[in-house]
């Protein structure tokens, strides 16, 4: 600290000589300071003598101290009872932090304070490092720290009185060796337990899938992923973040003294009767541990092939595969995308007195009764890889793998196909051929593909419309162009959107349903992936084996009223996936085709000559020189969504409707 003449300065002399006071006002906040026993910054700041925006300048600029915003600081339970709270409250200071585990940073009001410095040292058994912060924080801070309980309450009142829908209820770890007496306290214990429980209460009631806690500057955020999307739960104040962030990690027996690197752990807990798993992970991020929480509700997971969305023939061909005696069921898409609920459904149909079915997954999403599950561990040595080798000891016939992540993986998966296993897995890929490009990517022989391969399964999630306030409407011209349809065709054309109500938790949406891409794995396909050929020819010629695109699925789940086209849209974005609608027909045909494969209707995009692809735009044939032919207008009009998905047959075509793939000419020759 400064000194002048070998003797300390005080606050009032640093004001004084920054002309903030003067000498009648310096001694008459002494006299009362004298009289009250405060701390001479409240007195000044309270009378209106000087800000303590000024008091802590003053003091930066002179003893170069550092000023701490304490709303943007989360401060952890163990710091705070370094300090009792009566010595806290006599000197306006509050513990922050131990640095180095030698030095204690304490948040004072008067960091001249001689006889502060000391007994806070003596009590806290650190050296002190005084930074500054305003009076008025430092009170409320201690308020809000040393009496937690009290505010946590305060803000769960709060919380139940904007949210009357919502109440605490009681939450229980499931540990067998507690009794039922000893869990009643602990789910009736401190308010921060009630609050962590009001968290994860909610996120169930609201169908979730994950809970994020995410630090922020000045404040804790709440949110959940519901059907896919995150939305905001609950915004916290920063003082409640450590409290919540332990308690979280004792649920997940992880080390609430570990803060610089991340951790996981799981806890089972009862909500009204039912049995949850959640999984945590925490992440040091800039301003604390960020926490997400898996929910796995296994009792509201129907894990069943019909319940997943699956149209008629795509469903048949799915069971038929779970039938196989052997080969391999690869099912492909983005993480979220219901890969691993696709294969634990056709477990679950395939499960049988009759079959030894195990399971290697990081992590084990579910339980399955009559499986034998196996967890990864990669500590322990338990890899992928490692499991694979000691389960085709134990007689095994259907094997079921998490992920295929690398070569030695696939390697194992492939050849036990080949050896009598049936054997269900995923990989991470954007489509159906391109899973067979990335497993060749991954070191695998294209013949060694071609042979154990039984088919790819690409899938999305798309929200599904609530039953309860759907909107019907008219596509706009944007829409109906989207959809391959013009004015006139698309007139009497009815989709629908979102609106929110309760039942649906005001976001339009309730619930998910999957969008398909079945590859089926032929003979001439087999042929392509062991020549080698690019994706793009084995795609070609899974069209042309009927592969429906994932698109034209999504787009038949649209006209049927199950989803919106924006929510398509947002989930399959690139609009060359999104299916077209056959003017002549009106099926949800794949924008790749030249003809309707429902009809034989030739596309719009295609010469009515030399039946090659022309763009929308082309008045003329590039190949031939024909000009382009329009739609009729004697075309059949689409009249409901029930019509456009239930008509009996097609319409019959009159004289001017276009060519179609049965009566169009022969190519021109050298066309």
């Amino acid at each position: 600290m400064a000194t002048e003449n070998g003797k300390r300065k005080k606050l009032g002399e640093y004001l004084l000589e920054a002309g903030l006071i003067n000498d009648q006002q310096l001694k008459e906040a002494l006299r009362r300071q004298r009289q009250t026993k405060e701390p001479l910054g409240h007195i000044l700041s309270r009378s209106g003598m000087v800000s303590e925006a000024d008091i802590c300048r003053t003091l930066h600029a002179q003893l170069g101290l550092p000023i701490v915003d304490l709303q943007a600081i989360a401060i952890d339970d163990g710091i705070i009872r370094l300090i009792k709270e009566e010595l806290a409250k006599k000197y306006t200071a509050i513990p922050i932090e131990v640095e180095n585990r030698t030095t204690l940073r304490v948040a004072m009001a008067d960091p001249l304070n001689a006889a502060a410095l000391e007994d806070l040292r003596f009590q806290s058994g650190y050296f002190v490092r005084p930074v500054l912060a305003p009076p008025t924080e430092i009170v409320e801070a201690i308020s809000k720290y040393y009496h937690i309980d009290a505010s946590v309450v305060e803000i769960l009142e709060n919380i139940i009185k904007n949210d009357p829908v919502s109440e605490v209820r009681e939450i229980v770890e499931a540990e067998p060796d507690e009794s039922v007496d000893e869990l009643m306290k602990i789910s009736a214990g401190p308010p921060i337990v009630r609050l962590a429980n009001w968290i994860i209460t909610r996120a169930v009631e609201m169908r979730s899938s994950d809970i994020h806690i995410e630090p922020q500057e000045k404040g804790v955020g709440v949110r959940i992923r519901v059907d896919g999307l995150l939305q905001d739960m609950e915004r916290l104040p920063k003082w409640t973040q450590g409290a919540l962030t332990s308690r979280i990690k004792i649920l997940s027996s992880l080390d609430i003294a570990e803060k610089r690197l991340p951790q996981d752990g799981r806890f089972r807990v009862e909500i009204d009767g039912r049995r949850i798993d959640f999984r945590v992970s925490t992440l040091p991020t800039d301003h604390g541990e960020k926490i997400v929480i898996r929910i796995v509700d296994q009792e509201r997971s129907a894990l069943r092939l019909d319940t997943l969305g699956l149209s008629g023939t795509v469903l048949a061909r799915i069971r038929a595969y779970g039938q196989r005696p052997q080969g391999i069921l690869m099912v492909t898409g983005p993480t979220g995308s219901g890969k691993t609920t696709m294969l634990y459904s056709l477990l679950q149909h395939i499960h049988s007195v009759t079959k030894n079915i195990v399971t290697v997954e990081d992590p084990i999403e579910y339980q399955v009764a009559g499986v034998n599950q196996v967890q990864v561990d990669e500590k322990s040595k338990k890899t992928f890889a490692a499991i694979l080798r000691a389960m085709l000891r134990q007689d095994p016939d259907v094997m079921m793998i998490g992920e295929i992540r690398d070569f030695e993986t696939a390697q194992i998966a492939f050849r036990a196909s080949i050896t009598g296993h049936l054997v269900l897995s995923t990989v991470h890929t954007n489509d159906a051929p391109s899973a067979i490009t990335r497993l060749v990517d991954l070191g695998l022989q294209p013949y060694m593909v071609a042979s154990s391969l039984a088919g790819v399964v690409s899938m999305r999630l798309v929200r599904t419309l609530c039953p309860k306030c759907k909107d019907p409407y008219v596509p706009s011209p944007e829409e109906l162009h989207l959809l391959g349809l013009g004015a006139r065709e698309g007139a009497d054309l009815t989709l629908y959107r979102p609106v929110g109500c309760e039942h649906c938790f005001e976001t339009g949406f309730r619930g998910r349903i999957g969008v398909f891409e079945v590859l089926d794995v032929t003979d001439p396909i087999r042929r392509q992936i062991s020549s080698g050929a690019p994706e793009s020819v084995i795609r070609q010629a899974a069209l042309e084996a009927g592969m429906v695109p994932i698109g034209q699925d999504g787009m038949a789940k649209v006209l049927s009223g199950q989803t919106s086209l924006e929510e398509l849209q947002r989930v399959v974005y690139c609009e060359e996936e999104l299916a077209r609608i056959c003017p002549s027909c009106h099926e949800a045909v794949s924008a790749e085709y030249l003809f309707c494969p429902h009809c034989g209707n030739a596309a719009d995009h295609v010469c009515p000559e030399c039946q090659r692809r022309v763009d929308t735009g082309w008045s003329f044939c590039p190949s031939c020189g024909a000009r382009r032919r329009q739609i009729p207008e004697s075309a059949v009009p689409v009249s409901t969504v029930e019509q456009m998905i239930g008509l009996p047959e097609p319409p019959t075509r009159s004289a001017s409707t276009p060519r179609t793939a049965r009566n169009a000419p022969a190519p021109r020759r050298g066309a």
